[in-house]
């Protein structure tokens, strides 16, 4: 097959007039400036159209975050209340009350302000739903003019990075300075650091290189300084409605001094660590409190050091579902009220209506029935002669006779747990140690003498280790062995 022939190509007429001959006619080309006013105009007009989308959705955001806010504010006794919202086109503002109970009754209340630039370019820093810088200030008026004299060039802010996803970005900034207050100056240097949300995963980065507080005193002056602070933690949820989700978290200090009055105290390499995991439908929890060395001064005033401080905690075989219901009512409960008839604070079901507390009730009673195990991991101490270390666990194996009646008496009748528990606890450490460590309880070392302990049958020796084994079987209880009347 051969390829088609092209047409030809259409004969020009000769020039016969003898002028000559006319240039061919070009196409005018487009107007460029035209094009680009178009384009622009499209790209504003679509910009508005996203940027009102974005303002109508980022109250939205707001909204949600205020109810969380307030959610968990409440869980610790805290009130979350809007003072104003202002919605602009590309930019709008919140204003929150966070009331904070106080240590004597006097709450103190912060004024929270979100100032908030909408999408799609917010504040042009980048594309997402918007961007929101929050500051705090106290309420107070006094109270106002010291921060205000703490951050006079800048105040502490978190700014948030909301993206087309919903996903957030936050950067924690609070400025170093220097405060005079009474005579006593504190001095502290910048934090900073980074929590950022993706889906329903969360992880949290800070440090702070710390303070230093002088207090001059009459004459006696006191030191208190605190090193550098850092804390870490992810936790994943499996879903928005999951209050607990599973996890890690981490608190470290470098090291913690006092000295005043004559006296010294001192604390180093404090690290305190959080795991939550997930086992089926059930969950795990650990929690884990080392220190390096905390010198404190000792009965007749002279230095005493610890060194390996341990103390490792885990609660097991939760129930997640009974669990996240009770977390998800406490959370959500109300705030006690200051009024002559609140309910009794003591009480964490106190604030929920009487249906919540019968399925409070409920799934307390469910956790307790599948037998949850608190167990002392180590709890350790370090001395010149050795290591003293307990270990131990609690459950309620008979909780599976409870009923409801029954539980609502325990608060009033603590000792009806008794005949329900295991209880085990076992003391191990030289006789140097605990010699040292009970030397440490000044007057109260004569009534726990080693000797004395020893011939009672409350201790046992095993080469150069000495013992104690404490049992309690659902209402049996042996000591090394041996009954307890």
């Amino acid at each position: 097959m051969t390829d088609p022939i092209p047409p030809s190509p259409t004969p020009r007429s000769p020039n016969t007039s003898g002028t000559p001959a006319s240039r061919p006619t070009r196409s005018r080309p487009a107007r460029p400036l035209a094009a680009v006013a178009l384009g622009a105009l499209l790209l504003v007009g679509a910009y508005a159209g996203a940027t009102a989308v974005f303002s109508a959705r980022a109250q939205t955001l707001t909204a949600d975050l205020t109810t969380t806010l307030r959610a968990r504010a409440a869980a610790s006794g805290a009130q979350v209340e809007q003072v104003s919202y202002t919605r602009g086109f590309t930019h709008s503002t919140q204003v929150l009350r966070l009331t904070l109970p106080g240590s004597t009754g006097a709450s103190q209340a912060l004024l929270v302000t979100n100032d908030i630039r909408h999408g799609p370019l917010p504040a042009f820093s980048g594309v997402g739903q918007a961007t929101v810088t929050t500051t705090f200030r106290p309420e107070d008026p006094q109270a106002q003019a010291a921060y205000a004299r703490a951050f006079p060039d800048r105040q502490p802010q978190v700014q948030t990075v909301i993206g087309l996803a919903g996903d957030t970005h936050s950067r924690v900034d609070v400025p170093g300075g220097t405060l005079t207050e009474q005579g006593t100056t504190v001095t502290w240097e910048p934090l900073g650091g980074t929590v950022d949300a993706e889906g329903h995963d969360t992880r949290l980065n800070l440090s702070w290189p710390g303070l230093t507080v002088r207090d001059p005193g009459d004459g006696n002056p006191t030191t208190a300084t605190v090193g550098r602070v850092t804390l870490t933690g992810e936790n994943r949820r499996s879903g928005p409605t999951d209050p607990i989700g599973l996890g890690r978290a981490s608190l470290t200090l470098d090291r913690a001094a006092l000295q005043g009055d004559g006296a010294a105290m001192n604390l180093t390499a404090l690290n305190i660590s959080a795991d939550t995991t997930g086992e089926g439908d059930y969950l795990n929890s650990a929690v884990r409190y080392d220190v390096g060395t905390l010198t404190l001064p000792g009965p007749d005033g002279a230095a005493q050091t610890l060194r390996d401080l341990q103390l490792h905690l885990s609660l097991g075989h939760l129930a997640r579902e009974p669990l996240a219901r009770l977390a998800t009512l406490l959370n959500e409960a109300p705030a006690l009220k200051e009024t002559p008839t609140a309910p009794d604070p003591a009480d964490p079901f106190a604030t929920l209506d009487p249906a919540q507390q019968a399925q409070a009730r409920a799934d307390l009673l469910t956790l307790l029935k599948d037998t949850p195990v608190l167990r002392l991991e180590r709890l350790n101490v370090t001395q010149p002669g050795g290591n003293v270390t307990l270990t131990g666990q609690f459950s309620l194996p008979g909780a599976a006779r409870l009923t409801d009646p029954q539980l609502q008496a325990l608060p009033d009748r603590p000792d009806t747990l008794l005949p329900l528990a295991d209880l085990q606890l076992k003391l191990s450490g030289t006789q140097a140690a605990l010699t040292g460590l009970l030397g440490n309880l000044g007057p109260l070392a004569e009534l726990a003498d080693i000797d004395t302990l020893l011939g009672a049958g409350y201790l046992t020796r095993s080469g150069d280790q000495l013992g104690l084994d404490l049992r309690l079987d659902q209402g049996r209880a042996t000591l090394n062995g041996q009954p307890l009347d």
